[in-house]
């Protein structure tokens, strides 16, 4: 066993050897792939006049129907601004007549107000006048007098009614100057 043990050291080193001899073999051909591919894509990305030219013309065609759609965009909305702007106009000319008709409804609408309203305060006087007339020919006693005071004062003729007694003030029941009964 000591002869095995003494050639296991070497036998395990030699592997190792091997086997990293291996993997640097293994990493060198995978490093020249890795140039190769290099210079292709390096190929592949130089750019070449032809490949210049294609996509310069690919991108002007992508610009140039970029631009047409805003074009065409650009277009409809001045339409639409245009029209608006019509419309507009049209409505700020029409304008004046619409203000002079609405200010004549509304100043017809106020002179019929006017107009009842000057009714009714005459209507109203009218009545107020004739019920202070009642009420004070009621307190007067006149009842039967069916003529206004100032007709009966200014009237040529003879007076066909006796004068009405004086008023006495409120609250005085007693007469001042009452003669005794018995005389």
């Amino acid at each position: 066993m000591n002869v095995v043990s003494e050639n296991a050291g070497p036998v395990a080193l030699l592997e190792a050897t091997a086997e990293a001899r291996t993997l640097i073999e293994e990493l060198t051909r995978l490093a020249e792939e890795l140039k190769v591919r290099q210079e292709r894509l390096g190929e592949l990305l130089a750019p070449s006049e032809a490949a210049l030219r294609a996509r310069t013309e690919y991108l002007d065609k992508v610009m140039r129907e970029e631009l047409s759609r805003a074009e065409e965009r650009i277009l409809r909305l001045s339409e639409d601004v245009e029209r608006i702007a019509r419309s507009l106009s049209d409505h700020m000319v029409q304008m004046p007549g619409r203000l002079a008709e609405a200010d004549a409804r509304r100043w017809d609408k106020r002179e019929k107000s006017e107009r009842w309203r000057t009714v009714l305060s005459l209507l109203a006087m009218l009545v107020g006048g004739f019920v202070a007339g009642q009420v004070a020919s009621y307190r007067s006693g006149a009842t039967a007098n069916a003529k206004p005071v100032a007709v009966e004062q200014t009237s040529p003729g003879p007076k066909r009614s006796t004068p009405s007694a004086p008023r006495r003030p409120a609250g005085s029941s007693a007469k001042p100057n009452a003669a005794p009964a018995a005389r």
